[in-house]
Order: C-alpha cells, then structure tokens, then sequence
C-alpha cells in the first residue's frame, strides 16, 4: 500500500507544471545547506549557482509561453466579430425562422425580399414582428435622412417607410397570423435581425449604425446563444425597443400620405 501511494505522489508530481520549480527549490536549498556547511567547494557552488539561474531563465520563457497561449485564446480576433457585410446565409434563416424581429430605418429591401417568406411563416403559425421609424415625426426624418450613406431627403425616407407600412397592411388583410409592426420615435442604435432567440437555433444579426457613412453602414456582429452575454445583451435590447414603440394605428387600413 505504501508503495502504491508513493508511486502515486510520483506521478502527480511529475505530472505537475510546477514539477521544473520544485526541483530548482530542492536543489538551491540542498546546495545552500552543503555550502554553509563548508561539504562543497567554492567553484562547485559557482557551478551549481549558473546551472540553477538558467533552470530558472527556461522556466521564464515556459510560462511566458503558457501566459500568450492562454492570453490569445482568451482574446478573440476582431475580424472573426466584426464583418464590413451581411452573412450570406442570413436570408435563408429569416425565411426558414419561427419567430422573427426585425428593426430598422425603413426595413424596405428586407420586408419586400422577404414577400414569399412571410406568408409560409405566418401560415405556419409563426410570429413576425417589424419596427421601422414614426414616419409622421418629421424631424426623425431629416434625422434618419442625416444618418444614411446617401442623402434621400427626409421626404424619400419617409415614403420608403411608408412603402414598408403599405406592405404589411396588405400582407394583414389577406391572411391571418401573428404579424405585428410598431414604430418608433428615436434612432435606433442599430439595425436587428434576430430570428428564433428563444429556441437553441436562435440567431441574432446586428447591423451599427455610423453618423454618415460612406458606404453601407457597419460593421455587421451576428451571435447565437453560444456566445452567452452578448447574444441576451442584444436579444434585450431589440426587446427594450419594441416595448418602448407603439403601434402602427394604420395596420389594418390603407395608408394614404
């Protein structure tokens, strides 16, 4: 039994990282101990000394080692993150998502790109949720006008959401299903797609927004439940909107500007 617990404090200390140290530690104290003792020679204990400082210079650069290893796992490279565009496959989620929420400026490209998608969705007892900006607040227009890559004046702007709104209205009226637009009277941060959040497939796609971008605005951060803080970061903040926007009054009629 005793051997066995021996061979057993072997192996776990060889298999220790510190095992380099704890021999250094022994033999520096070893060595000390012969020295005051007058059993060791000057020259054996300059000897002695030089072989322990560079034991102790290797150790050095195995930790540094250890240290950038686990620096560089633990820093995720940005261009993993941030992307100048949309991901490919985005399209393909939304039309093949159960419970959608999308927010935007204006939403136009989306919504229309998506007039097949939303019928199957719906019909299939989905929800679908769009947040787009007061089109009746003027002065969020010439706002939203400000912020785009290419000045549209804030009368285009204002038509392009109302294009949208036109959209869903006639999406309502011939068929039923959870389908909900809201608008809102501030900027929104960024633009959101977040598909399914709720179910381990969810998926978030967020778009921020620059002060006058000469391109389209970026970059693009997309998540999955996988990335833990920051996939619910954002799942709550498209959420904090949509319950601080109001209703689209005109849904069910027709929209005349």
């Amino acid at each position: 039994m005793a051997g066995g617990r021996v061979r057993r404090l072997l192996v776990r200390l060889i298999n220790d990282d510190n095992v380099d140290l704890y021999i250094l530690a022994t033999v520096a104290i070893l060595f000390t101990i012969l020295g005051a003792a007058g059993i060791s020679d000057v020259k054996t204990l300059s000897s002695v000394v030089l072989g322990l400082l560079a034991w102790l210079a290797l150790s050095q650069i195995k930790s540094r080692r250890q240290l950038d290893q686990l620096s560089g796992a633990q820093r995720p490279n940005p261009s993993a993150l941030l992307q100048p565009e949309f991901p490919p496959d985005l399209i393909a989620r939304r039309a093949a998502s159960f419970d959608i929420l999308l927010i935007g400026l204006t939403m136009t490209r989306t919504v229309q790109g998506m007039r097949s998608d939303f019928p199957a969705i719906l019909t299939a007892g989905g929800r679908i949720r769009v947040l787009v900006l007061d089109p009746d607040d003027d002065a969020l227009m010439a706002t939203a006008d400000r912020r785009m890559a290419h000045s549209l004046g804030a009368g285009r702007v204002r038509q392009r959401i109302l294009t949208t709104l036109d959209d869903m209205t006639a999406l309502r009226a011939r068929m039923e299903g959870r389908l909900e637009v809201r608008v809102l009277s501030i900027i929104p941060s960024a633009g959101f797609n977040c598909l399914d959040v709720t179910s381990p497939r969810g998926f978030v796609c967020v778009q921020h927004y620059e002060f006058q971008p000469t391109a389209d605005a970026g970059p693009i951060i997309t998540l999955e439940p996988k990335d833990g803080r920051w996939f619910q970061h954002y799942v709550a903040e498209a959420e904090r909107m949509w319950e601080a926007a109001k209703p689209w009054s005109q849904l069910d009629q027709p929209v005349a500007r």
